[in-house]
């Protein structure tokens, strides 16, 4: 691609992010309590989830922030609710995020295909699935702060994962980002299953020998340490933390609920299952078995018509999405050559033999 064409890409890109992560402020209700977030004083399990607690109260008592909200207030159109610091600064955080997550999601998709043919559609189709994911709701249409970090975190442990990068960088990572949210948990059997993944076919042994699981247990373990210490010192905090199996069973049961069911990763991730052996990169598409893992986890503590709790698998449902049109793209121009060449080199026939 010329640089020109790059330059404007990238500005395009940029504008849509930053148009996003206001629709994303705008549009949705903050379930979490900023107020109450910032002291360590919010319900738990929301307030277990600390990370964005540093900066929540370095933007509460900001009198720099404080000032580059008032230009905010002018415009009244745009703007109709007044802009505080704390929502500066998450659409800041939430930019930030979605920027990192293109640039590990396009990586990913670089590596995995054969041909690079949709590299300039990977952010556009990432933004899309956000929105479907984060957004485009008709009931409990909430955020919270940690969401779209927690997408960043998991994008660069899949980098790290595929590009097999030294496993003192995925430990560095898994740790950091368990503070934001417990969901890291689930970034143990992609770890597993990426050390299972070979360029022929799965191989168990390899998830299950001794140098994978002296990575995994003891992260394991720092995990339970993590939420048993958190429980701990909220304990006095108010909770939400319970099963929600009857709420899951209610939402799957309901026919009112499957469109907003669906709507999880834009309603691609049933495509991506059915479609998948047209992936060519088989290392990717074992990657593919943490979505059952992932329903479980969630059908036993998230609510799925918060479609929100399905937000970390998108880099590997646009990758997977990608490589899937990729493939039909190729096969449907190749079709009318493959037949062009067979007439070519079908035997004439005479007048004569054809009578």
């Amino acid at each position: 691609m010329l640089p020109r064409k790059r330059i404007l890409l990238i500005a395009v890109y940029l504008l849509a992010t930053i148009q996003f992560a206001w629709c994303y402020l705008w549009l949705t209700r903050p379930y979490v309590n900023t107020a109450l977030y910032e002291r360590g004083l919010e319900r738990m399990p929301f307030q277990g989830r600390c990370l964005m607690m540093l900066p929540m109260r370095w933007a509460h008592g900001s009198p720099t922030l404080n000032w580059l909200t008032q230009p905010f207030a002018m415009s009244h159109f745009w703007f109709p609710r007044p802009v505080q610091p704390e929502v500066l600064v998450q659409a800041a955080i939430n930019v930030l995020s979605l920027l990192l997550t293109g640039w590990f999601t396009t990586k990913i998709y670089q590596a995995s295909s054969r041909r690079h043919l949709l590299t300039p559609m990977i952010y556009p189709l990432l933004l899309i699935v956000c929105g479907a994911t984060y957004i485009m709701h008709t009931v409990q249409n909430f955020r919270f702060i940690y969401d779209l970090p927690s997408l960043a975190f998991f994008s660069a442990a899949m980098y790290l994962l595929y590009f097999r990068r030294h496993w003192a960088l995925f430990v560095a990572l898994f740790l950091f980002a368990t503070v934001n949210r417990e969901t890291t948990l689930l970034l143990l059997p992609l770890y597993m299953i990426n050390e299972a993944a070979s360029s022929r076919d799965l191989r168990w042994r390899r998830a299950f020998r001794p140098e994978t699981l002296a990575i995994v247990l003891p992260l394991a373990a720092v995990w339970i340490a993590w939420q048993i210490v958190i429980r701990h010192l909220l304990a006095g905090n108010p909770s939400e933390f319970y099963p929600r199996f009857n709420w899951n069973v209610k939402s799957l049961i309901v026919p009112q609920a499957w469109p907003q069911l669906l709507s999880a990763c834009a309603y691609l991730m049933l495509f991506v299952v059915v479609m998948r052996h047209l992936i060519a990169d088989r290392r990717l598409r074992s990657w593919l078995l943490l979505l059952p893992i992932w329903f479980v986890f969630m059908f036993s503590f998230g609510i799925l018509i918060e479609t929100r709790v399905f937000g970390e698998l998108i880099p590997l449902v646009v990758c997977s999405t990608t490589l899937i049109v990729e493939e039909i793209l190729v096969l449907r121009m190749a079709r009318p050559n493959l037949l062009l060449s067979l007439e070519l080199n079908r035997p004439a026939v005479s007048v004569r033999d054809a009578a």
